[in-house]
């Protein structure tokens, strides 16, 4: 067994899926309990806990039409959940069929024995979450949605991609961000709840809040509900507003932290929405904590290398990220509020943000290549866009 999966467990597979539905459908009108008969043969089945299959049972029960609309099952579920329920649930024969073949060959290849009698294997990592789906990706990190096996809830577990578990300057990005996570804690920035960095440091990985969302697909979302798909800005001007300075107040948390934090990679796919309906910050792998002296470092700096991400990074982030302050996130946060309350599309261009004169004046002097010309502290970016909305809305 490779190392990542004995550490942190496998997600859910089609076939699981598949095994699990056919045992929804056959249980109609039953129980749904961890201690259910039907419940606890699956899970032993498909080597997952019967606290997970329940869960998975509630997502079924989302989609069913024969299931009351009032489910709330579908926070939970994924893309592959979603479509084995839609090619299956009204081929109920076929269904048993095919479970049954499944069946079959995981009795044949994983027969319990006096010295291992129980097929279900909780990762050893953090020992009580069980993976589930995989919910996104990032450069350096893999997310998973997980089950706490002991209370029901389900977080999100983030864990080192395999191909960097050897890079040394990967792993200590991935330990920096579980650092200023753990340091920090506000309303609007992601919540750190567990961490395993004092039991396996080489493979670091942390559970975290787990989101409805992230800004980019709820922006894609509102994009797909429109009639001709040609509606931008996107959101009321109160909703963007709102965002922003959702983002804001927890990016001043960072900056106002001793030492300092700064984010250097603020984009809509790093801002989350959280099942309570708020808004947060997340993805902290290219955070630094700044010195109040001047220090050398030779962390992610001996040749220069440029980090972030092209439209929202700083220019000085792709120049020498040794230089980056406090003013490579209000370059990004500027990109943010034209991306939020224009009308333009993609890419950002300064010279034709066709934002009301206030606002596209706040937006150029944030986003100045030049860091000296910019916004020198967020409450000054804060102050002025408060004054460019009210300017706006007369």
């Amino acid at each position: 067994m490779s190392k990542p999966i004995e550490l942190y467990g496998k997600p859910w597979s089609e076939r699981d899926y598949l095994i699990v539905l056919h045992y929804y459908l056959s249980n109609r009108g039953n129980p749904r309990h961890h201690l259910s008969p039907y419940i606890k043969a699956a899970a032993a089945i498909i080597g997952r806990t019967p606290a997970a299959v329940v869960m998975r049972m509630e997502n079924y029960a989302s989609l069913d039409p024969h299931e009351s609309v009032q489910r709330v099952g579908l926070i939970n579920i994924s893309r592959l959940g979603e479509k084995v329920f839609n090619e299956w649930h009204d081929k109920e024969e076929s269904l048993r069929e095919c479970a049954l073949v499944f069946i079959r060959d995981i009795a044949a290849n994983n027969t319990p024995t006096l010295f291992d009698p129980d097929p279900v294997r909780l990762p050893i990592a953090f020992g009580k979450y069980e993976l589930l789906d995989p919910i996104g990706a990032g450069g350096f990190g893999s997310v998973y949605s997980c089950l706490d096996s002991q209370t029901g809830a389900v977080y999100a577990l983030k864990i080192i991609k395999t191909g960097f578990v050897d890079d040394n300057e990967t792993v200590s990005r991935f330990r920096r961000e579980i650092k200023a996570l753990k340091a920090i804690s506000h309303p609007h920035i992601i919540k750190i709840h567990e961490d395993n960095l004092d039991k396996t440091p080489d493979y670091p990985a942390f559970v975290m809040d787990l989101a409805q969302s992230s800004l980019i697909d709820y922006l894609e979302d509102k994009l797909a509900g429109t009639r001709d798909g040609d509606n931008r800005p996107l959101l009321p001007e109160s909703e963007a507003a709102h965002i922003l300075f959702s983002v804001i107040d927890g990016v001043k948390a960072l900056h106002k932290h001793e030492p300092p934090v700064i984010h250097r990679d603020i984009k809509p796919d790093n801002i989350l929405h959280l099942v309570d309906g708020s808004w947060a910050l997340a993805d902290f792998g290219l955070t630094k904590f700044l010195p109040r002296a001047t220090v050398t470092s030779t962390f992610a700096t001996a040749s220069k290398q440029g980090w972030g991400t092209h439209g929202y990074g700083a220019p000085e982030q792709f120049q020498d990220f040794k230089l980056t302050d406090e003013r490579a996130d209000i370059y990004s946060l500027g990109v943010l509020t034209w991306e939020l309350l224009s009308p333009s599309w993609p890419p950002f261009d300064r010279a034709y943000t066709l934002l009301p004169k206030a606002l596209e004046d706040l937006v150029v002097k944030a986003t100045s290549r030049d860091r000296t010309d910019r916004h020198q502290t967020l409450e000054e970016f804060e102050r002025e866009l408060r004054a460019a909305l009210a300017d706006a809305a007369s």
